[in-house]
């Protein structure tokens, strides 16, 4: 049986062009959502052998219902699984709406670990360069994006790239590296339709408003940032273009 590549993210994050890009043409529709304006929650495609998965998070409250309905859809399948979580990075700050998407899902996961990959799209030219450099820049932002009760190594920087920044539909290269580890590294996991619990948009509201608390205090806390880098370990894969051109330089 293929593979099922089930990647989630809130409306903006690039995950649907993504996709696009990872097969090569335009099979998922992508564009921002204003007010729902895209009402399809769960989009399917196999192409190469894999299963292609789109769904929404579960930010927009308009979309919620039908969003934590596509999900676990999208997870009762059956089949191996790579699990891709777009997370926003915006002025330095993790969007609290993703990380509670992340735990949300997560959670409704009857298997003692399910193996998951956050996906840091569309980073600024100065941020990314930050990020290569493996400094405390990067070492808060890696602490942030696991502030949930949910933790991964796993985390993929993408940055901004020229031919996609507001497009639609959209199709180019992906950097190499982001593209190998997508299809090869990405850590898998079996999930069989019986291990799924419905996902609950009263549990998403939860979660959100304790991690939006967390996230403001750890913001703040410089010594509670590196607490909790210390937990998580040296084992990011950090993965981008560590030769920078076209737009980066040189």
């Amino acid at each position: 049986m293929p593979t099922n590549y089930l990647l989630l993210g809130n409306p903006g994050t690039g995950k649907s062009t993504l996709i696009n890009c990872l097969i090569g043409k335009p099979v998922f529709k992508a564009g921002i959502f204003y007010g729902g304006g895209l009402t399809s929650f769960f989009q399917k495609h196999e192409h190469d052998g894999k299963v292609y998965m789109d769904t929404l998070g579960l930010a927009d409250r308009k979309l919620m219902r039908q969003a934590a309905e596509a999900i676990t859809e999208a997870l009762r399948q059956s089949g191996t699984y790579k699990i891709f979580f777009m997370v926003r990075l915006e002025n330095g700050r993790v969007v609290a709406d993703d990380l509670s998407t992340i735990e949300t899902v997560i959670s409704c996961i009857n298997l003692d670990e399910v193996p998951f990959t956050i996906i840091i799209n569309n980073v600024k030219k100065r941020q990314f360069r930050a990020m290569m450099d493996k400094g405390d820049e990067f070492k808060k932002v890696v602490t942030l994006v696991n502030a949930g009760k949910y933790t991964t190594p796993q985390i993929v920087f993408i940055p901004t790239i020229p031919e996609l920044d507001e497009e639609d539909n959209a199709i180019t290269a992906l950097p190499d590296h982001v593209a190998h580890f997508i299809l090869r590294e990405a850590k898998s996991v079996v999930i069989k339709a019986e291990s799924v619990r419905k996902v609950e948009t009263a549990e998403f509201e939860k979660v959100v408003k304790e991690l939006r608390d967390k996230l403001e205090l750890q913001q703040r806390d410089n010594d509670a940032l590196r607490q909790r880098n210390d937990s998580v370990g040296e084992e990011t894969s950090l993965l981008g273009h560590v030769r920078v051109k076209g737009s980066y330089g040189p």
